[in-house]
């Protein structure tokens, strides 16, 4: 009989796997703890956004930018050559290859995205302390969607075994 081993030890498998999937992990678990701070002080009572608050989050917006280009130069040259290996499953070739396509195919919407985003949050001035506050709500719940979907690849990857008991036979 086996023991299932904890879904922090999926997690670190996930990291393990590609620099995509890595840059997606960092990318989720750095949102949560700047989300929930910045949810504390832009609740709809307060006047004002704090400027550490809004600096912050353009340290991290900048950040993932830079972290995304290093991430899609070194994507990019592999590109979507299957990985070939004598023990691999049937369908594993198959499944990379649908992998790394995704992972491409959101790294190009990110390189897209962030710079937008960018752009469009500068002007947005400290008083408007709702905005903030849906905004700061909205990336906790994408955060906390990003884990589970990176957790919920691992365990389909594996079969469904990772998080499972095995019984005798």
């Amino acid at each position: 009989m086996t023991r299932s081993r904890p879904r922090w030890r999926a997690l670190r498998e996930v990291l393990g796997r590609t620099p995509a999937t890595r840059l997606f992990a960092v990318e989720a678990l750095s949102t949560l703890p700047l989300s929930v701070t910045t949810l504390l002080v832009t609740t709809p009572g307060h006047t004002r956004v704090p400027e550490w608050v809004q600096l912050s989050g353009l340290g991290v917006l900048l950040a993932m930018i830079g972290a995304t280009v290093h991430t899609w130069r070194l994507t990019l040259p592999r590109g979507l050559m299957p990985s070939v290996h004598r023990t691999a499953a049937p369908g594993c070739a198959t499944r990379r290859l649908r992998e790394q396509a995704a992972a491409e195919r959101r790294l190009r919407w990110l390189l897209l995205l962030y710079p937008a985003v960018l752009a469009a949050l500068m002007p947005v001035p400290a008083t408007w302390v709702g905005f903030w506050f849906a905004l700061s709500l909205l990336s906790t719940l994408g955060g906390i969607l990003s884990i589970g979907f990176l957790l919920r690849t691992r365990l389909s990857a594996d079969g469904g075994a990772a998080g499972r008991i095995r019984g005798p036979r």
